[in-house]
């Protein structure tokens, strides 16, 4: 089937989808650069595989719901874990995020690795999410995903202010009675929800840099919170975009890390180009 200019129908869907999760990733993500949890969703990305491996296991399905939910109760958990870790012992922050990431990681490959050796039915393909499977995605996923990024931006700009604040300064928003700490961890369950969301996309090893590295080339250009975000939106929607045509246009180029890289050739220019830079931003 084909649409629009003679684009195939599939493209235009995985390019809509992934345009969506593009843009919302690079949203949440600047509140997460500017709160410095940018390795917490490290870690919650590296658990999804545990999740993903989970629900395939306990349901039988293959079903993209059922997965992104598997992964995304395996993110929470991966960050309760940290959280917990940080709270009552004496392992540093950086090191409690480096034991979290790889054990979940190492579980997850384990269990992946088990479901193929196995050949349990319908357990093949289950490696993709390592490096996303964008070219498996249906209409209804690629709405799933847009509707998904759509209510997490939508959750951002009700919460703007509050949000801004405590990611600037958190005893100064403590000070003014907000509750730093619930919104502290509702900040770090969207960039859990966006890490989710963007697996059929980039995977668990490069999701994360749709939340990290358009917030870092945004923050060369702005000093504004509300301008760097939409800038950071936009530079994640258009290096999306980019990297599915990318894939479209030149056979077996895998479509997330090339997403990635699209988003580092931006960022790259930013950091030449951008007047924010000569500032010292």
């Amino acid at each position: 089937m084909t649409s629009l200019a003679g684009i195939p129908y599939n493209t235009l869907v995985v390019a809509a989808g992934v345009a969506a999760v593009g843009f919302a990733a690079g949203v949440i993500g600047s509140l997460g650069v500017l709160r410095k949890r940018a390795l917490a969703g490290d870690a919650a990305a590296h658990a999804t595989l545990v999740g993903v491996a989970a629900a395939f296991l306990v349901t039988g399905r293959r079903d993209l719901p059922v997965l992104l939910l598997g992964a995304l109760v395996a993110a929470v958990a991966s960050l309760g874990v940290l959280v917990l870790i940080r709270r009552f012992t004496r392992t540093r922050d950086d090191a409690a995020t480096a034991i979290v990431l790889g054990v979940s990681f190492g579980l997850g490959i384990t269990l992946l690795s088990g479901i193929t050796a196995r050949g349990i039915p319908g357990g093949g393909g289950l490696e993709q999410f390592l490096l996303g499977h964008t070219a498996a995605l249906t209409a209804a996923d690629a709405g799933l995903l847009a509707a998904v990024s759509a209510a997490a931006v939508l959750l951002v700009w009700l919460g703007l202010k509050e949000a801004v604040l405590v990611a600037f300064d958190p005893d100064f928003a403590a000070a003014l009675g907000w509750p730093v700490t619930v919104i502290d961890y509702a900040l770090v369950a969207l960039v859990a929800v966006m890490v989710v969301v963007g697996l059929p996309a980039a995977g668990a090893v490069l999701v994360t840099a749709l939340v990290v590295i358009p917030p870092v080339a945004a923050r060369q250009w702005t000093d504004r919170a509300g301008t760097m975000l939409l800038l950071a939106g936009l530079i994640g929607l258009v290096s999306a975009v980019a990297g599915v045509a990318a894939s479209a246009v030149v056979p077996r180029l895998a479509t997330g890390p090339t997403i990635v890289l699209m988003a580092a050739a931006i960022f790259a220019l930013s950091l030449l180009l951008a007047p924010g830079r000569r500032r010292g931003a």
